[in-house]
């Protein structure tokens, strides 16, 4: 099976940093950013948002044809609220006999987002900061009961390098309804 990774997080959070070290880690895996695609589409001097329908589009298409070439694929970009995950669901052809849906949720601090979105200033990847604290405040949470109980896991990503893994929910042998909860330290590489 493949694994489709739907990024979760405001900008400044580490989702970018996250693909990228999953593709040093994982090199069978597809990166799909819509900033990336945006900035391909829109030129500098145009509005962010000019082509929006386009950039939606493309990253649809090259998430799909990374699936069906049964490659694993990140898609890289926000997907703060249960409606933008929803729209991207609906748009992509996903068979889950095939792949696996992961939520990775970046659980990086406001102060630390906004550090890190000001270190961007000066380029196309800067976002101001009351769009920042708007989208941190928005931030909700998946859950597996969004959209057709499309995720078979919940990964929370913390900065201090803790990460919580969630399965979907099963029932035990007794009837019982059990989520699987795996908490992982990882190690600082010298």
């Amino acid at each position: 099976m493949n694994n489709l990774y739907i990024m979760i997080g405001c900008p400044g959070s580490g989702k970018s940093t996250w693909a990228d070290k999953m593709i040093s880690d994982n090199p069978d895996t597809e990166w799909i950013s819509r900033d990336m695609i945006r900035f391909l589409l829109v030129d500098e001097n145009e509005p962010y948002f000019l082509k929006e329908k386009e950039v939606f589009k493309e990253f649809i298409k090259e998430i799909n044809n990374g699936l069906s070439l049964g490659r694993n694929v990140i898609a890289d970009a926000t997907h703060i609220n249960p409606n933008s995950r929803t729209k991207l669901f609906k748009a992509l052809n996903i068979d889950k006999t095939k792949t696996r849906v992961i939520a990775v949720v970046m659980r990086t601090p406001l102060k630390e987002c906004i550090r890190r979105n000001e270190l961007r200033k000066g380029t196309r990847s800067y976002v101001p900061e009351d769009v920042v604290r708007r989208m941190y405040s928005n931030l909700q949470t998946p859950s597996f009961d969004e959209y057709k109980n499309i995720f078979d896991e919940i990964d929370e990503i913390y900065p201090d390098q803790m990460v919580k893994l969630y399965t979907k929910p099963y029932e035990d042998n007794k009837g019982n309804k059990v989520i699987a909860e795996l908490f992982i330290q990882e190690e600082e590489k010298e």
